[in-house]
């Protein structure tokens, strides 16, 4: 560290940050987190500023949280016209994905430098290898995803605050839970609200500072990003009609009707969306289990399967009508395997009988309705009990909708087999630049005068996209469709407002557009994780203090 604090916004000192962050082991959903919330306000107080002005740092708690995580922030002032707070968000995340992939390298996750140069005696991926005998490259957990964009935007206030030359104000927001259920950005708009009305401010733009992520494999463009992809997580939960392995014919396997389902709704093109001539991945199984609780040889009764599926533009009643469609296919599939299987058996069924083992397709909200019809308040309140059970990192949000799902199929064993539809936490709202507003056609020119200059001054090329799809915690800035989106999640997320506190009202409010701009790495979540060091402490910083100063000079 320099005897006489200048700045930090640097090649040398930038490789500092980064270093000095990544050293923290903050793996979401662990105590480390706090370790690095703790780091980022000691980094932040180091800044002669915020010596002078810690009134200007602050916490914000996740409500009801068991690792009681916060979320921080640091507000710096600079010149101000009269009644006109106008500020800039700098978004980041500071905790990071697990290292079980990293097998026995993995106390070395967090050290760059040991790590780089351990890898150098391992067999990796011909592109791995290429960047890292270039010795341009740093790997390590986290070092992309996003330490070093946390590290630029702590830089970039560094400089600003030793000579306030700017008009209006940045508000760094750190968040931790991103990788999880972003419950830090929850408590960061309640941080953003409170601050709203506290200091006067008005937010014009969330700079997140998310890296390059690639579009397809070997994909090697650097990009701004004028928004973020949705996400919505469907429970498939699967009752099946029990039996003796003996007689497979009596019952219907759980297990099946999972994986029918899944055969139908893996990189189903039914769920593609292509908006300005940009897609969303197509939707893929993250978890796919039976609850089995230990081996016999009956069949599995109840199966899962949880889905991700990111948005553009469709609506979570779209989803939810599309996955209908699928379960619907998937139960035709089953029954038609049934009848030949009967037949080829020389078993004789009357089509009565063998309809009763074709899957029924019931979403939440209908079978919710069809349990008060039935059992009325006992059903109420055995459905609430099951919800108020204890939640802890290791029995999550998607476990507890799990919960959900088998006490409520329980009430309904004479109508099996059948699929039941819900959704689980968490929610992400698709949200871009449409360029409807005056303000947002002026960011859309910005983002574009970046691109020209950096092709310029650099010889870098930049593309825009609309869509950032590795998810964002800018999702939570804005709510383009509010009704579309809150009247569902009560009806199909049976956590939604009542354990799962995702303030949708305040993010409507707020309307905060967004773009991100960031440094340029591969591999987020892999062992091979790096990142490319001159482009992101050279170039990244410069295109990023032209485009916020273009901003904040900006007459919307």
């Amino acid at each position: 560290m320099k005897q006489e604090f200048e700045h930090w916004n640097n090649r040398e000192d930038i490789i500092m940050l980064i270093k000095r962050l990544v050293a923290i082991p903050s793996i979401s959903g662990t105590e480390e987190e706090n370790d690095m919330a703790s780091e980022i306000l000691a980094i932040l107080k180091e800044i002669p500023y915020f010596k002078e002005n810690p009134s200007m740092i602050f916490e914000e708690s996740i409500e009801n949280d068991s690792l009681n995580r916060k979320t921080v922030a640091a507000l710096l002032k600079g010149k101000q016209k009269s009644g006109h707070q106008k500020t800039i968000i700098l978004l980041s995340h500071y905790d990071v994905v697990g290292i079980e992939d990293y097998g026995y390298l993995k106390p070395y996750a967090f050290d760059p430098d040991r790590y780089t140069e351990m890898l150098k005696s391992e067999a990796l991926p011909l592109d791995a290898e290429k960047d890292l005998s270039s010795g341009d490259w740093l790997f390590a957990r986290g070092i992309m995803d996003m330490k070093a964009g946390l590290a630029l935007q702590i830089a970039l206030i560094s400089e600003w605050s030793q000579s306030k030359d700017f008009e209006g104000n940045l508000l760094l927001l750190a968040a931790p839970d991103e990788e999880r259920n972003s419950e830090g950005m929850f408590a960061g708009v309640k941080l953003l609200t409170a601050l709203k009305e506290k200091c006067g401010l008005h937010y014009e733009l969330c700079f997140c500072s998310e890296p390059s992520f690639s579009s397809y494999p070997g994909d090697e463009s650097k990009y701004i990003y004028l928004g973020s992809a949705g996400k919505l997580l469907p429970l498939i939960f699967c009752t099946g009609k029990e039996t003796h392995v003996g007689e497979p014919l009596e019952g219907i396997n759980a297990s099946w009707m999972a994986s029918a389902f899944t055969m139908n709704m893996e990189l189903s093109w039914h769920f593609r969306e292509e908006v300005s001539g940009e897609k969303n991945p197509l939707p893929t199984a993250l978890k796919l289990a039976d609850l089995k609780d230990h081996y016999n040889v009956q069949t599995p009764a109840h199966a899962y399967v949880l889905y991700n599926i990111l948005t553009l533009s469709q609506s979570p009643q779209e989803v939810m009508d599309k996955l209908v469609v699928t379960a619907k296919k998937s139960s035709e599939d089953i029954y038609r395997k049934l009848q030949t299987a009967f037949q080829s058996e020389n078993v004789e069924k009357n089509e009565a009988d063998l309809h009763m083992l074709k899957p029924a397709v019931y979403t939440y909200s209908a079978l919710f309705s069809l349990g008060l019809e039935r059992y009325g308040e006992s059903f109420r309140e055995e459905m609430q009990h099951c919800l108020n059970q204890a939640t802890n990192p290791d029995f999550d949000y998607r476990q507890l909708t799990i919960e959900l799902a088998k006490t409520i199929s329980g009430y309904f064993t004479d109508l099996a087999p059948f699929y039941l539809i819900l959704f689980a936490p968490p929610y992400y709202p698709h949200v871009t630049l449409n360029g409807q507003t005056a303000k947002e056609g002026r960011l859309l020119e910005l983002a574009e005068k970046t691109v020209m200059q950096t092709e310029e001054k650099f010889g870098v090329s930049l593309k825009t996209k609309n869509y950032f799809t590795g998810l964002s915690d800018v999702s939570y800035c804005r709510l383009m469709d509010a009704d579309k989106v809150i009247p569902v999640l009560e009806k199909e997320m049976p956590l939604y407002g009542r354990r799962y506190h995702v303030p949708l009202s305040k993010i409507k409010d707020l309307d905060i557009p967004s773009i991100n701009i960031g440094p340029y790495g591969k591999d987020a979540h892999k062992r091979t994780e790096r990142l490319e060091i001159p482009f992101s402490t050279e170039v990244t910083p410069a295109i990023m203090k032209e485009f916020l100063k273009e901003v904040l000079s900006a007459d919307f």
